[in-house]
């Protein structure tokens, strides 16, 4: 399967989840995640968003998907998440852009097998500075998505 760049790139960033209490980690059995669409994933990923904007980033890891985990060390994302947020200072503009969806059914690459949900923002801060938010997901084994990747660049 190919896998589109933008997406790969995402989920080699820096990664996490905030939310439990969101619709999607309410949505634990399959007829309940068959229901979840875009407007889920993105809100969701909002979360996030903010959850970064306010330097929650402990909190967030702590409550991450096993793929993030894997992927880098609690103080590492703590550290490079701060500062590369600091780079915009207050938002004054977050709009999503894309919102992408990818199976990846082999273990050859540096993700693991399974289901990814990946939404990408333009975010404005201060002085009119502009970055390039993703924010990721993927379907954990407990049947919750769980934030897989997170990058501001």
């Amino acid at each position: 399967m190919t896998r589109p760049k933008c997406i790969y790139a995402a989920f080699l960033a820096l990664g996490l989840w905030y939310s439990q209490t969101g619709a999607l980690a309410q949505a634990t059995n399959p007829s309940a995640q068959a229901q979840l669409g875009p407007t889920d994933f993105l809100n969701a990923a909002l979360e996030v968003a903010g959850a970064v904007d306010r330097y929650e980033m402990a909190s967030i890891w702590d409550r991450s998907s096993p793929v993030m985990k894997a992927s880098i060390p609690k103080d590492r994302f703590i550290t490079s998440t701060a500062q590369n947020r600091a780079l915009l200072g207050a938002i004054s503009a977050r709009n999503w852009s894309a919102i992408m969806r990818v199976i990846i059914t082999d273990g050859s690459g540096a993700l693991p097998p399974g289901r990814y949900i990946s939404i990408r923002f333009d975010v404005v801060g201060q002085g009119g500075k502009s970055m390039e938010e993703v924010i990721s997901f993927h379907l954990d084994a407990d049947g919750q998505w769980k934030l897989a990747g997170y990058s501001i660049k």
